[in-house]
C-alpha cells in the first residue's frame, strides 16, 4: 500500500461525486430560457392557472382530474358522487413566496391545494388539499343528514409533487389524494382526488407565464436527491485524504524514530 494507491482513491471520490452531481437534477439559475418541449395532453385535460396582483403567472395545474366523494343515504347504503373538473371554474388563491395556495370553485363544491416550499427552498411541493360543499348539494341522491357543511382534508403535509425550483411537474402516472373527515365530521364522507396526466407548477413568478424544465416522475413517484452523490463522492475523498495523512504521520514517526536508533 503506496501514496499512489492513496491519490487514486481520492481521484475516484472527487469525480463520483462531480459526474453524480452534474447527472443530477440541478437548481435553475436565475436566466430565462424556454420551457421544455412537453407532449400535449388530451382535450379533457383543464388548466387551471392563477396570476398575481401584477398579472404574473404563480401556479399553473393542468391535469385531467376526477373527484371521487363516497356518501351514505337514507337506507344506510353507499354511494358515490364521481366529478370531472371542468376548465369552466371560478379560481383564486393565493402567491407567496413560501407558501402560496391555489382555489377551485364549481357547481358548489371547492378544491383547495396549498403548495409549499422545503426549508432549504431548493424544492417546492403540494402540502395538502382539501374539499369543500354542503350535504344539500343536488349531486347527493336521497343523502343522509342533508344540509351539514361538510370539509374532507389530506393528511397533514403529504408531500406530494417535490420538484427542484423553477421546474414544473410532469407524470402520466395516477396521483391519488385521500380525502377525509376532520375532528369535527358528522357524515363520514370520505373521497379521493385523483390528478391524471398531471402537469403542474407553484412559485413560478415568471413574467413570460410559461412552463418551467419538466421534472419527469419516476414509475414509483419518487425523486433523486441531488445532494447524496456529491456527499458521497467528498465522503470518499475525505475518508483518503485522511488515510493519506495518517499514513504521513506514520512514515514521520518510523524514520525519525529510526534515526534517534542510529545515533545512540
Amino acid at each position: 500500500m503506496n501514496l499512489e494507491f492513496f491519490s487514486i482513491v481520492i481521484f475516484i471520490g472527487l469525480i463520483s461525486g462531480i459526474t453524480s452531481q452534474s447527472l443530477s437534477t440541478k437548481r435553475p439559475s436565475g436566466k430565462t430560457g424556454k420551457a421544455a418541449k412537453t407532449t400535449p395532453f388530451p382535450s379533457t385535460s383543464a388548466l387551471y392557472r392563477l396570476n398575481n396582483q401584477n398579472g404574473v403567472t404563480c401556479t399553473l395545474v393542468e391535469s385531467d382530474a376526477l373527484l371521487t366523494i363516497h356518501y351514505f343515504d337514507k337506507a344506510g347504503q353507499k354511494k358515490d358522487v364521481n366529478m370531472y373538473l371542468p376548465d369552466q371554474v371560478d379560481i383564486k388563491g393565493n402567491c407567496g413566496e413560501d407558501e402560496s395556495s391555489l382555489i377551485v370553485t364549481h357547481e358548489g363544491f371547492t378544491m383547495t391545494l396549498w403548495f409549499a416550499k422545503t426549508p432549504g427552498r431548493e424544492r417546492w411541493y403540494l402540502r395538502n388539499s382539501e374539499v369543500t360543499y354542503s350535504t344539500s348539494n343536488p349531486k347527493f341522491e336521497n343523502i343522509y343528514r342533508p344540509g351539514i357543511d361538510v370539509r374532507l382534508v389530506s393528511a397533514e403535509n403529504s408531500y406530494y409533487f417535490a420538484t427542484p425550483a423553477g421546474r414544473s411537474f410532469l407524470c402520466a402516472n395516477d396521483t391519488v389524494v385521500n380525502l377525509s373527515g376532520d375532528e369535527d365530521d358528522r357524515t363520514g364522507h370520505t373521497a379521493e382526488l385523483s390528478l391524471r396526466k398531471v402537469h403542474v407548477q407553484a412559485f413560478m413568478f415568471k413574467k413570460k407565464n410559461a412552463w418551467g424544465p419538466d421534472f419527469i416522475c419516476s414509475a414509483t413517484g419518487t425523486y433523486r436527491d441531488e445532494a447524496a452523490p456529491l456527499y458521497t463522492g467528498l465522503t470518499l475523498a475525505f475518508a483518503g485524504v485522511g488515510t493519506i495523512a495518517g499514513y504521513g504521520v506514520y512514515r514521520y514517526m518510523k524514520i525519525k524514530k529510526f534515526q534517534y536508533g542510529t545515533m545512540a
